[in-house]
């Protein structure tokens, strides 16, 4: 007697060979058999026909870390069909702790509001080491698997205590080393870097590639948010030296699809060089949609003048024309005219779907002016900052050189935002990418096996997921019963960019660790997700 019978499914392994029509038998948290036809019985059995039955698909970037602590749920990635997640991108990470600092840090990024902050040290439980944090999390429970990067950022705020442009020091270096190690041996999957971020931006190649070195003796994996100063493609190729010099496995984040040249400055590395490199996009994205608490947040973060004066002192800036002055020049929000950032929710019903330029029109006024009035006055606002197409990630799609990149993979980037405030901090298309991803590729006649196995078996095995990524006997039970027509995310409009929650279709059932946690489109509190350590 099995636990779970799939049956009746047309079923992709995640290898990239041919799909066949068979039955998926589960017992425990394993799946026991495949075959054309299963005779046995199980407690529970699930018709398949007319879906695409596949291993759970691996988000390799995203900021979930924390949000275990406040809703284990994870309902819009499961309904992607998504049961493993990879955290601790852009340099950010909840270690080194005690978890005060990571709070600390992450809010001094403008990565959790000031209400977070402070409810969080409050309601969060403790944790020191990554062991400590995985704990942490499994007590809590989580509907999806969870893997970790470190991020350096994290890392070099805490052992430099703050952000300083300079090299560390070789004690500060060594300490940094000692935290990377500690949480490498309790099973950290690699380390990220945020490289247009304070204070990953101040590392030079040479503290890159020391800082890899040492997880390349791990076999783990380097990610980087590019350093996009120096120009995406030049960005690109400096990462990829990195691996080149250290030997790790490399993992490019989240690469704007509007340089093929960069795709191709990665495929050449692993098919000319050998060189360990993957790649992971953002199907499509719109501007971020932010509340002005949050967008203060982002100003204070990304400003080294105003970094230490924190919120307050943004607020304080935003009063004086000298203030003002700084916060236009270090601000990205303050470049172009103005006719792409919108109003999308306001306690002045009248500004709402307009954009700051139409706003700042009707007052008479320039355009950054009525942007710095809008931050400076007393009403709260969600901003749409760039509209419904991002230029770095657009609704037009990839070229036929990035979909015929077999070394690229969906990377959500989800956006942490408020779990308890959606309005906060969000963008919608994100929670959909895998959907997208799905239909533009196949719309180019990439054979769905292939999409499954780019978003499976490859970042598994680059990652180090021992025994997910692969639907086969032996393999954990993570597994997507997907209706392969309906699996879809609905494009931008104003009216959507109103419901931060949206969530894909398409998605019947979802698996995890032999245990449902979606049955029928139905969301269950299953919480059989585990905390995944590298090698195991």
């Amino acid at each position: 007697m099995y636990d779970l019978i799939i049956r009746n499914g047309f079923v992709i392994d995640g290898s990239g060979a041919p799909g066949s029509f068979a039955d998926v038998a589960v017992r425990g948290d394993k799946v026991a058999k495949i075959a054309p036809h299963i005779d046995e019985q199980a407690v529970k059995t699930l018709d398949a026909a007319g879906a695409i039955v596949v291993p759970g698909l691996i988000d390799p970037h995203v900021h979930e870390e924390w949000v275990c602590f406040v809703d284990g749920g994870f309902e819009h990635f499961l309904r992607q069909g998504v049961t493993t997640l990879v955290n601790g991108n852009c340099g950010h990470s909840v270690l080194p702790g005690p978890r005060d600092n990571f709070i600390d840090y992450f809010w001094g990024n403008g990565l959790l509001s000031t209400r977070q902050k402070d409810d969080y040290k409050k309601r969060f439980p403790e944790w020191h080491d990554y062991a400590s944090y995985m704990a942490a999390v499994e007590k809590a429970g989580t509907n999806i698997n969870l893997a970790s990067l470190i991020g350096h950022g994290s890392l070099r705020w805490t052992v430099m205590k703050g952000a300083h442009d300079r090299p560390p020091t070789p004690a500060e270096a060594a300490e940094i080393e000692r935290h990377l190690r500690l949480a490498m041996e309790q099973g950290a999957m690699g380390v990220s870097f945020g490289l247009d971020y304070v204070p990953s931006r101040y590392a030079k190649l040479d503290e890159l590639v020391s800082v890899t070195k040492i997880v390349a003796e791990y076999d783990g994996v380097a990610a980087a948010h590019l350093r996009h100063a120096l120009g995406i493609k030049e960005a690109t190729e400096e990462f990829v030296n990195v691996g080149r010099l250290s030997g790790a496995k490399i993992q490019v984040s989240h690469l704007k699809s509007t340089c093929p040249e960069a795709f191709e400055v990665a495929r050449k590395a692993v098919d000319e060089e050998g060189l360990r490199v993957r790649v992971d996009t953002i199907p499509r994205s719109t501007g971020h949609c932010t509340s002005k608490s949050r967008l203060i947040l982002f100003i204070m973060a990304l400003s080294d003048e105003l970094f230490a004066g924190g919120a307050e002192g943004v607020k304080k800036a935003l009063s004086t024309p000298e203030g003002r002055a700084v916060v236009k020049k270090d601000a990205y929000i303050f470049a172009g005219d103005k006719a792409d950032l919108f109003v999308v929710r306001s306690e002045d019903p009248k500004l709402e779907a307009k954009s700051v330029k139409a706003i700042a029109a009707e007052r008479g006024v320039d355009p950054d002016e009525c942007m710095l009035d809008l931050l400076g006055d007393d009403l709260d606002y969600t901003f749409w900052l760039g509209g419904p197409s991002r230029k770095d990630f657009p609704a037009t799609g990839h070229v036929a050189t990035i979909i015929a990149n077999p070394y690229v993979s969906v990377g959500t980037d989800e956006i942490m935002g408020d779990p308890e405030y959606p309005f906060d901090w969000y963008e919608l298309q994100r929670r959909g990418g895998f959907p997208i991803f799905f239909r533009m590729y196949r719309a180019a006649g990439v054979a769905t096996e292939e999409i499954i196995r780019r978003n499976t078996t490859m970042v598994a095995e680059h990652f180090g997921l021992s025994g997910r990524g692969r639907l086969a006997e032996g393999f954990f039970a993570d597994i997507a019963v997907i209706d392969a027509e309906a699996y879809d995310f609905p494009p931008a409009t104003m009216e959507s960019y109103k419901n931060p929650l949206a969530t894909a279709s398409g998605v019947r059932h979802v698996v995890v660790n032999g245990k449902l946690a979606l049955e029928s489109g139905r969301l269950l509190a299953t919480r059989s997700g585990r905390t995944i350590k590298r090698g195991q």
